[in-house]
């Protein structure tokens, strides 16, 4: 009915991999591990595990690119329901029945949101939360391969690329309740170095935000980010000519200030959502040079 895929890096934290795995085999399903990482204290570490999953080693990607890694395990999938987890990511008990129940009910992406504290499990979505991810994801393999496969271009974007690309095509795609425990807290962007990471990691990002929009598989939801953290920048533009402007940065940082619940959190969103908007004219002339090489050919 449904297996578990775990992918397993070179550079995955041996202790986050245990809680993860072991959340898995807690599940009651099938586990299967797709260890890429060619890591001597990964590869022992499964040894102790026999009989408990089935293990299966491959050699170490040349360069990272996710959604190949997704349809790598998606091949490992004989069930009708894969649940893809990360090996930093540590499921509840009965999240795969949740997510199963989702599923059986007509939903082809369904998925967990993630909690970066084992406080925020239990924290009920809010009304804006729509955050899709493969990192603690049930999918309905069958629809997947209808698809094609995930589509391997987008190498760092092939949760956002399935959720729009699913709804797209009039698939139903909506979140599971509950939340899963995200181990590495980079992302929650709890201080500032992790912000600024984050923020470097957004001057690319946003290749692959307007390839959907090229492919047309724009979705408003993921170009919020873009409007809200751009009006920054516009809005510096107007004040600088008209200075009276700058008083519509009251509202603007209210909003943030709301939304991130403190103005703690909001400065330390703020970075990467700036660095996010300013790649924008990056990520149109990647594009639009990428489709006139195309078209050249």
């Amino acid at each position: 009915m449904v297996q578990i895929v775990i992918p397993v890096g070179p550079r995955d934290n041996l202790e986050w991999v245990k809680r993860s795995v072991q959340s898995a085999l807690e599940q009651g399903v099938e586990v299967i591990v797709y260890d890429n990482s060619e890591r001597r204290d990964i590869h022992e570490y499964f040894l102790t595990l026999e009989g408990k999953l089935r293990y299966v080693r491959d050699s170490r990607m040349s360069r990272v690119n996710m959604a190949k890694l997704r349809n790598r395990m998606l091949s490992l999938v004989t069930d009708k329901y894969a649940v893809m987890l990360d090996s930093d990511v540590v499921m509840p008990r009965n999240a795969v029945s949740r997510m199963v129940r989702k599923l059986e009910g007509g939903v082809h992406f369904t998925w967990m949101h993630y909690a970066y504290s084992e406080e925020e499990m239990n924290q009920p979505l809010s009304v804006m939360e729509e955050n899709p991810n493969l990192g603690c994801a049930g999918l309905n393999v069958e629809t997947v391969r209808k698809l094609g496969g995930f589509d391997e271009k987008y190498e760092r974007d092939e949760d956002v690329w399935l959720y729009a690309k699913l709804r797209k095509e009039g698939y139903w795609v909506e979140p599971s309740e509950g939340r899963c425990l995200h181990l590495n807290k980079v992302h929650s962007r709890p201080d500032l170095r992790s912000s600024l990471l984050e923020a470097r990691r957004n001057l690319w990002r946003s290749k692959y935000d307007m390839m959907l929009v090229m492919d047309g598989l724009t979705d408003l939801t993921f170009l919020t980010g873009y409007t809200y953290y751009g009006s920054y920048y516009v809005l510096a533009l107007l004040s600088a000519l008209y200075h009276p402007l700058a008083l519509l940065y009251v509202p603007l940082v209210g909003f943030g200030v709301y939304y991130y619940k403190g103005v703690r959190r909001y400065f330390l969103n703020l970075i990467p959502g700036l660095a996010l908007a300013l790649s924008l004219p990056y990520g149109l002339a990647w594009n639009l040079t990428r489709k006139m090489k195309r078209s050249q050919a």
